[in-house]
């Protein structure tokens, strides 16, 4: 039941399609941004304000959406806006089904935007993206500067330089020659179509897993600090069946097809399925530390603060740990075999 009283029920929608409204004018950028934390907004709404408060922000968003973008990105948009609201309001009697609504909202709407891309670009979709962050890296006031960073990350090279590039500094701004700009485009554009492949199924990988994470342990925490039974065990009790994690296992095997690939779906498989593999058992590790800490008095604040800080600066340990609770089940969480 949505928390009522106090006037939050009705104020915090009306803050939230204010501020809404002002990222749209604020640009484009600001209103993507926003739109990537709908989900969790809409999740959270749906039980402190009720399922009219979640569809009015998620309205507010699809109105912002339709005067601000432009056309080939408004239909993904409007896509997401309408399921971010449709979600919270199907009833459901398994609830695990809805962390699975919110992960299969997210890739419809990736498999869309890829579609829209590979049509705008006529099938050279890592190319197309790669040109087109070079023009708005261009035409950015701050393209000097973008580009000196890009150069002390590697991402952009000169032919015979080692050390600084020949900038200078004019009234606070960094000033670079034109010959030695257009050099750094070409070579970021080069940078660019080398890594793009990676980071886009990665990116569509976390950006889901993390989605349906949020929106599944927000609602949750606020039902508990109301007295009330979460939908989902809290995540120090999540653990995969061991068909499901013999499948994630399988999964790895993708690095196989990255090894013996020459491009093309292959490696486009291959990406997607070692990015898989590394956000199951990611959340399967942050389950086992934050169970680990509790084991041993850590506070709840300070177990989310360092499994969270870990599993940033160190992703290869939630990932090990993760491994190795599915293979021993040191939670001691999952059924025998036979029950399972």
């Amino acid at each position: 039941m949505p928390a009522k009283g106090n006037g939050v029920k009705w104020v915090v929608p009306a803050v939230l399609m204010l501020l809404t409204a002002l990222a749209a004018r604020a640009g484009v950028s600001l209103l993507i941004y926003a739109l990537a934390a709908l989900p969790v907004v809409s999740a959270v709404l749906s039980y402190t304000s009720g399922k009219w408060g979640a569809a009015g922000v998620c309205a507010a968003a699809a109105l912002s959406c339709a005067f601000t973008l432009p056309s080939p990105a408004l239909i993904p948009a409007l896509v997401w806006c309408a399921g971010c609201a449709a979600v919270p309001c199907v009833p459901l009697k398994n609830k695990i089904l809805r962390p699975v609504m919110w992960g299969s909202l997210c890739v419809l709407v990736w498999l869309i935007c890829f579609s829209l891309a590979m049509k705008a670009t006529d099938g050279n979709t890592v190319n197309g993206i790669a040109q087109a962050l070079c023009n708005l890296t261009d035409q950015s006031p701050y393209r000097d500067t973008i580009l000196l960073n890009a150069y002390s990350m590697g991402l952009a090279r000169l032919k015979g330089t080692e050390g600084l590039i020949p900038a200078v500094r004019v009234m606070g701004n960094v000033v670079i020659e034109e010959a030695t700009r257009t050099e750094l485009l070409n070579s970021l554009r080069v940078s660019l179509e080398e890594t793009l492949p990676a980071l886009l199924c990665d990116l569509a990988v976390y950006h889901t897993a993390l989605t349906v994470l949020l929106c599944t342990l927000l609602p949750d925490w606020r039902r508990r600090r109301h007295g009330e039974e979460g939908e989902l065990p809290p995540i120090e009790r999540w653990y995969m069946p061991r068909r499901m994690g013999a499948a994630v296992f399988a999964l790895g095997l993708g690095w196989l097809l990255l090894i013996m690939s020459d491009g093309g779906i292959s490696m486009y498989m291959g990406l997607l399925s070692t990015a898989v593999f590394r956000a199951a058992f990611t959340v399967q590790g942050v389950g086992l530390m934050i169970w680990l800490e509790k084991k041993v008095g850590v506070r709840a604040a300070a177990r989310n603060f360092w499994a969270v800080l870990l599993s940033v600066l160190a992703p290869i340990v939630p990932i090990v740990l993760g491994v190795i609770d599915q293979r021993r089940d040191a939670r001691h969480l999952r059924p025998h075999k036979e029950a399972e």
